[in-house]
């Protein structure tokens, strides 16, 4: 990479690059040129050399500013940036020597090139004598530079604003005349050299010019570069780039030069639509910069190995967005002004910022932003399931498909450069903190605490790093290297890292703290423990758990035995019991090793299959077959003891639940299946090696550690003065991004615990007290962690905290339903496939899940009818008032609100089970000016804003009085206090519109 140094800007389009390159400064000479890239997929471009200072080893190049690359170099960089390549000198040098009289001709940017060369004749001896040429007074540079070696100078401008009027041809000719120079040195565009040749033709002069020429390397390798002169094919790479004018077919250069015109122009219009982007999005900070309308329906395709391929090797599934897919699919981001999605982030990204960056092309910006909240982007946008986090919040997903956002952040993770990374300095550390395990919790934790000053190191119980991502993740979904990247970059900051240390074993958590000296211990170490079927036969030698299976491949290789010396036994025929994304990564592993026959064995039905629905069709795809609804009874084994089959029964789905939940019940039909190998992938439990070996560290009745999570700002700290735990070893299985938001609240509340001077216990008010800006509000819900008496010894579904009746097993009960959830603070209702770490999109609150309600009671049917009321009234003053402006904008707009009413209630329609009643045609604004309490002037557009504003108010206020008049925790309360908060909503939306209109910018809706 090349600094530039400093840049420096002539006008609109003229700038100056001095770049730090000490070798290519040493060599170089007068008349000598450059190669210069930007970055990955840029073009390689020549520049001449404008001047260049050996002693600080830097080269200065003016350019101006036309084509695609040119401009960007004009828009994007500035000094300090760095670029790519910077290759050179190239060409032959000016053959400098004393001939009497020099005149040298510079028309556009060919003044800078000439300088260095007017400098080398002059101090050869030479007189001479400078033209220069600028279409006008505010384009002149370097007129002093020029002065200061030239005898004479003569500035001319094309518009007559300064110096001599005309081209400088006129003055050239002039010249001739009056003083005949015995050499003339013409650079700048090709019709201005060969305008000078002409000229200097009838007088006998000899002419040098210089062809920068359209070039791929510079070298002499690709001939883009041949000019004819004097009929024969010459390389202004090596051959020049000066030549005798007199000689050089310009005809057939200039010809040359224009065949890539229509893809240069293509270039240029894509380039002005990300400029425009870019004044849109980051100098007016426009948002919902266009319409849903206006949006691909579909996600774009992310291309994939083919499945009959694939299913024969480890290599990655998913082959990942090139920029121009990439592109594609960032297109379809809104902006929204207010955006859903980051409260669906785990770790909080900001969404919609990174994805503008990437709309104006600047990867490593949108790089940087990602990095604020996850310091694993390749990581995350392979594993997460962002079609139930992120991309679940999605305000476009209610009309088409989201937004593949978790495809986005693996493209920016992958295609930006590596971050310049090194230990920040402090005047002293904040603390020593031990991380025990190198999982994504650890990972995280250790990232946020190496950058406020604290001495990090990470143990690890295994030879690698990485955790879950390295024996638990196949490499065809995350490949070896990416972790191996992201993990560089924490050792690149100052963490340290020590494998083959076992927490429990090699030390103890009293022992990090008496005796090693650590200020505070973070435990991230998973929950390891395999479950079982607990079935007849499981016993046998060729029944794994999930565990034993991956571990064996995953970390160990066993997929190239003998060729490594750690073996796996597998058959013809592999059962894996269980449907999670680990029950997939089992199978689609089985059939890489050759299995045969490979069969998935899970007792619900596909829709409550806990995996990705991405990891259900690649398995399909490779072959996988799938036994829905059909639970495992006894493994089959031979006198042996291997493995011959499994007795299966078949389940079926009973009635739903008062949660509308329908449980699996047994048939009595059973039958045998044809297997030599079984895999059980049931989930985990917690591993006792860390909890047995640290005194008084409180547990729940399942064996997991008991830490502040699960609540908004929660610290994650035990029961142990300096102690923090996060991730499944507190929540229970769970997913990467879920085990790194535990990971950077625990090293937040352990900064802050060290700030404090060890205060203890810690709390999430002196978090927030401490750094307000650096909290993250990241509600959990009540998670498998939970230690209410009514819930600490039972497993709860991830997605709507329903008590499971399965023990071991971390299904999903309520599948793809559709689930509702209330904000706690403010009362709004939120539907569709929310998760509970999700915060409330209108004030940021705590959201709880609902459980389907129909209205009972005088007192809720009144709250109803009030509301419909309401919504009716609304309705029919905005179909008025769109039927009586006569601006088509507003007419537009209030039919729209229109919609939004209808919407609102077609909403309250469906989730509490009642009808709607029929709108009225008879409204009058004037009514409704009245109640409002305003004058209606019919031909004021803003005052129809007014009185629907302030009748929106009204409904806020009517809702919030009704709501305090009932009893606090009584159904009517709540159902006022929604009904309160979904006119908030349309007091925000009308006044955002209002303000849009006065501005003249289009509205949001």
């Amino acid at each position: 990479m090349y600094r530039i140094v400093r840049h420096q800007v002539f006008s609109e389009t003229t700038f100056l690059w001095e770049v730090l390159a000490p070798d290519v400064a040493q060599a170089a000479q007068p008349g000598q040129f450059v190669m210069l890239r930007l970055h990955e997929g840029g073009e390689r471009i020549p520049l001449t050399v404008a001047d260049f200072d050996r002693r600080a080893g830097t080269v200065t190049l003016v350019i101006q500013a036309f084509g695609k690359t040119t401009r960007e170099m004009a828009h994007h960089y500035r000094e300090g940036d760095r670029f790519a390549d910077f290759v050179g000198p190239l060409g032959r040098p000016q053959h400098i020597e004393k001939v009497g009289h020099v005149a040298l001709v510079g028309g556009g940017l060919g003044i800078a090139p000439i300088y260095p060369q007017l400098r080398a004749f002059k101090a050869a001896g030479n007189r001479t004598t400078g033209i220069v040429g600028f279409r006008a007074k505010p384009l002149v540079f370097w007129e002093d530079r020029f002065r200061d070696y030239c005898d004479e100078l003569m500035v001319c401008t094309d518009d007559g604003s300064y110096g001599r009027p005309g081209f400088v041809t006129e003055a050239l000719r002039e010249l001739l005349e009056r003083d005949p120079p015995d050499l003339v040195v013409a650079i700048g565009p090709p019709p201005m050299m060969q305008a000078c040749v002409e000229t200097t033709r009838p007088f006998g002069v000899k002419t040098l010019v210089s062809l920068n020429s359209i070039m791929v390397d510079g070298t002499g390798m690709c001939g883009s570069c041949r000019v004819s002169v004097n009929g024969q094919v010459r390389f202004a790479c090596v051959d020049g780039p000066d030549f005798d004018g007199h000689q050089v077919d310009f005809q057939e250069l200039m010809a040359r030069q224009k065949r890539f015109k229509s893809q240069e122009a293509t270039a240029s219009e894509g380039y002005a639509h990300v400029c425009e982007l870019e004044r849109k999005l980051f100098e007016e900070d426009k948002r919902n910069y266009k319409k849903i309308k206006q949006i691909e329906p579909k996600q774009t395709r992310m291309p994939e190995r083919d499945p009959q391929e694939r299913a024969r090797n480890f290599k990655e599934v998913n082959l990942g967005y090139t920029l121009d897919l990439a592109l594609q699919e960032a297109e379809r981001c809104l902006q929204c002004g207010n955006p859903k999605c980051i409260a669906g982030c785990p770790v909080q990204i900001d969404i919609p910022r990174f994805i503008r960056h990437l709309l104006v092309r600047d990867i490593d910006g949108a790089a940087a932003v990602i990095r604020e909240s996850n310091a694993f982007p390749s990581i995350c946008g392979r594993v997460c399931p962002q079609e139930t986090q992120c991309e679940a919040q999605c305000i476009i997903g209610s009309k088409v498909e989201p937004v593949a956002i978790g495809r986005l952040e693996r493209f920016v993770g992958d295609h930006a450069n590596p971050a310049r990374i090194a230990p920040i300095p402090f005047e002293k550390p904040l603390g020593k903190v031990a991380i025990c395990g190198s999982g994504p919790a650890g990972l995280a934790a250790a990232a946020d605490l190496v950058k406020t000053g604290c001495d990090v190191t990470i143990y690890e119980a295994l030879h690698v790093v990485g955790g879950v991502l390295q024996f638990g993740i196949p490499a065809f979904r995350l490949p070896r290297e990416i972790i191996a990247r992201e993990v560089q970059q924490l050792r690149d900051q100052g963490v340290e890292i020590a494998t083959n240390k076992v927490i429990g074993r090699t030390f103890t958590v009293p022992q990090l703290i008496q005796e090693m000296g650590y200020d505070a211990v973070f435990l991230g170490i998973g929950a390891g423990a395999p479950t079982f079927l607990g079935i007849p036969g499981e016993h046998a030698a060729t029944v794994y758990s999930a565990n034993e299976f991956l571990t064996r491949v995953n970390l160990m290789g066993g997929d190239r035995f003998p060729y490594v010396d750690t073996p796996i036994r597998i058959g013809q025929s592999v059962a894996v019991v269980g449907a999670g994304n680990t029950a997939m990564d089992c199978l689609r592993v089985a059939k890489r090793l050759g299995a045969q026959r490979v069969t998935c064995v899970y007792r619900r039905s596909e829709a409550e299959a806990p995996a990705r629905v991405e990891e259900l069709r690649h398995a399909r795809e490779e072959g996988v077959e799938f036994f829905f609804l059909h639970g495992p009874v006894g493994v089959l084994t031979d006198t042996e003891g291997n493995v011959t089959g499994m007795t299966v029964e078949k389940m079926a789905l009973g009635e739903p639940d008062a949660r509308g939940r329908r449980r699996p019940l047994p048939t009595g039909e059973r039958f045998d299946i044809v297997c030599d190998t079984v895999i059980s992938a049931l989930g985990t439990r917690a591993n006792t090696l860390v909890t047995e070996s640290t005194p008084d560290l409180a547990l729940d009745t399942r064996g997991y550690i008991t830490a502040d999570d699960g609540k908004l700002a929660s610290t994650q700290a035990t029961n142990l003065p300096g102690v923090f735990a996060g991730g499944d070893i507190v929540n229970g299985g769970a997913t990467v991004i879920l085990a790194m938001g535990a990971g950077r609240r625990a090293a937040r509340s352990i900064e802050t615990y060290l700030r404090l001077g060890k205060k203890w216990p810690i709390t999430a008010t002196d978090v927030a007290d401490l750094a307000p800006s650096a909290v993250r509000q990241e509600p959990l819900g009540i998670g498998p962690g939970a230690t209410e008496p009514d819930q600490a010894d039972r497993l709860l579904c991830p997605k709507c905290h329903s008590p499971l009746d399965d023990g071991g097993d971390s299904y999903v009960c309520c599948a793809d339903a559709r689930l509702e959830w209330r904000c706690e603070s403010c009362g709004k209702v939120s539907e569709g496939f929310a998760f509970p770490y999700g915060v409330c999109p209108a004030c940021g609150g705590v959201l709880t899940a609902l459980d389907s309600r129909r209205i009972e009671g005088t007192a809720a049917l009144a709250a109803i009818r009030a509301a419909f009321e309401i919504e009716l009234g609304g309705m029919a003053f905005y179909r008025r008032a769109a039927s009586e402006t006569p601006e088509p904008v507003l007419k537009d707009l209030f039919q729209r609100f229109a919609s939004m009413e209808a919407e609102h209630m077609a909403t309250l329609a469906r989730r509490y089970h009642v009808d709607i009643p029929s709108p009225s045609d008879t409204f009058q604004v004037e009514r409704a000016a009245l109640y409002a309490g305003i004058a209606s002037h019919p031909d004021d557009p803003i005052n129809l804003f007014r009185i629907a504003i302030a009748c929106e108010e009204r409904a806020v206020e009517f809702f919030t009085e009704r709501g305090e008049q009932e009893p606090e925790d009584s159904p009517e309360a709540a159902l006022y206090r929604e009904l309160a908060a979904e006119e908030r909503e349309h007091v925000a939306v009308l006044a955002t519109e209002l303000d849009r209109y006065r501005q003249g910018k289009p509205g949001l809706l």
